[in-house]
């Protein structure tokens, strides 16, 4: 199909709760800047805790996309604990994960909510990767598309 768009492979890595400063130095230094990949191929996406992200940000290169690993479901305000989009955009991070199963399971965050987060993280500027929140237990009972299709009941 000449003139069609190449549709390019995207790779994230999601840290979680996990590495020092100093182990976050080391991986971006030792690993992530010497990565070798066609970004017109493939686009790389590193989540690292909220503390490291203006860091990775200053110091990944600059064809790894650096993201939050959640955002708030509001703007500034008194919500203590949370991050806004405002917030990101404001360090330069393009990018938030929102829906993990782990939100959802630890936290309580329900399809609603996960939607209501979307919708406005969308609003903001920000690029979404949206988490449908499949457990293990709903992947071995063959429940996925079931996962993926519950989000739509609340549009």
């Amino acid at each position: 199909m000449e003139g069609a768009a190449t549709r390019r492979i995207f790779i994230g890595g999601n840290w979680k709760s996990n590495n020092t400063v100093q182990q976050t130095k080391d991986l971006v230094q030792n690993t992530i800047n010497k990565l070798s990949f066609d970004s017109a191929r493939v686009e790389v996406l590193v989540a690292p805790v909220f503390t490291q992200l203006q860091w990775a940000k200053e110091n990944v290169s600059s064809n790894v996309y650096v993201g939050a690993q959640n955002v708030s479901l509001f703007g500034f305000g008194a919500y203590t604990g949370e991050i806004s989009a405002e917030a990101l955009k404001d360090i330069g991070i393009e990018w938030t994960i929102i829906g993990h199963s782990e939100r959802r399971t630890l936290f309580g965050e329900t399809d609603e909510v996960v939607l209501k987060k979307t919708t406005r993280a969308l609003e903001q500027g920000l690029k979404v990767i949206f988490c449908f929140g499949e457990v293990l237990a709903e992947r071995e009972a063959n429940q996925t598309i079931d996962v993926v299709n519950r989000p739509v009941s609340y549009t």
